[in-house]
C-alpha cells in the first residue's frame, strides 16, 4: 500500500514538473491562452479583456465584401459564443456555428469571412499591437 502511494506521489510530481513545458508548447503551437489549462505562462503574458470581431460576406466571386453590421439575434448569440471560445482556444476555435447562423440570415452570401482582433504584446518591442485571425468559408 505504501509503495502504491509513493508511486502515485512520484507520478504526480513528474506530471507537475513536465506540465509547464507541455503547456508552453500548446500556447506556442496553437496560440492557446496562457491563462488557461493551469499553465504558469499567465505570469508572463498580459491578460487583455478587449476582443473584437467583424463578419463579412459576398454573393458573387467578383463582388466586394459586405460587412454584417446589424446581426440578427441568432447571429449575435452565435458570435458571442464563438468569441468567448476564441478568447481561450484561439486558432483551435472554429466559427462553424457562427458561419451557419450567418448563412441562414444572409442566404445570398456565397462566401463568409470572420475576422477576430485581439491585442498582443510584441516581445521584441514591448509594445501592444493588434493582431487578427481570418476564417474564410465559401460554398
Amino acid at each position: 500500500m505504501a509503495r502504491g502511494r509513493a508511486i502515485a506521489v512520484y507520478a504526480g510530481l513528474a506530471l507537475l514538473t513536465i506540465w509547464p513545458a507541455v503547456h508552453l508548447g500548446l500556447v506556442r503551437r496553437y496560440e492557446l491562452s496562457a491563462w488557461k489549462l493551469a499553465g504558469w505562462g499567465m505570469y508572463a503574458e498580459p491578460r487583455f479583456g478587449m476582443l473584437g470581431m467583424e463578419v463579412y460576406g459576398r454573393g458573387d466571386a467578383g463582388a466586394a465584401l459586405e460587412q454584417l453590421t446589424a446581426p440578427s439575434a441568432e447571429v449575435a448569440e452565435a458570435a458571442t459564443v464563438f468569441l468567448e471560445r476564441h478568447r481561450w482556444l484561439r486558432r483551435l476555435a472554429q466559427p462553424n456555428a457562427l458561419v451557419a447562423a450567418v448563412r441562414r440570415a444572409r442566404p445570398q452570401w456565397r462566401e463568409v469571412q470572420v475576422v477576430v482582433f485581439r491585442p498582443v504584446l510584441n516581445r521584441q518591442t514591448g509594445m501592444v499591437e493588434m493582431t487578427s485571425v481570418r476564417y474564410e468559408d465559401a460554398r
